[in-house]
């Protein structure tokens, strides 16, 4: 997880759903609105909910997919 941290801001940044219509999706960021494909969100948000943004260099984009999901299964599998 450290080499991952050096490429990514692991705590992200809130935004709240406005509105998902279709492939579109309003989302709020520090007080602008700005919209987004839905399918980016997770299926289950819903408006009003709040979601995190997290930002990381294209070409790092792969790779980093598959260790945040290896972190996720992890904090899971150990109950945090």
């Amino acid at each position: 997880m450290a080499h991952m941290a050096k490429h990514m801001n692991i705590n992200g940044l809130e935004c709240k759903i406005i509105k998902k219509e279709g492939k579109k999706a309003t989302v709020e960021i520090e007080g602008q609105s700005v919209s987004v494909p839905s399918e980016l969100l997770p299926t289950r948000a819903k408006d009003g909910e709040m979601v995190k943004l997290y930002f990381f260099a294209a070409s790092d984009g792969e790779l980093l997919e598959k260790k945040i999901a290896k972190y996720i299964l992890e904090e899971i599998l150990n109950g945090k």
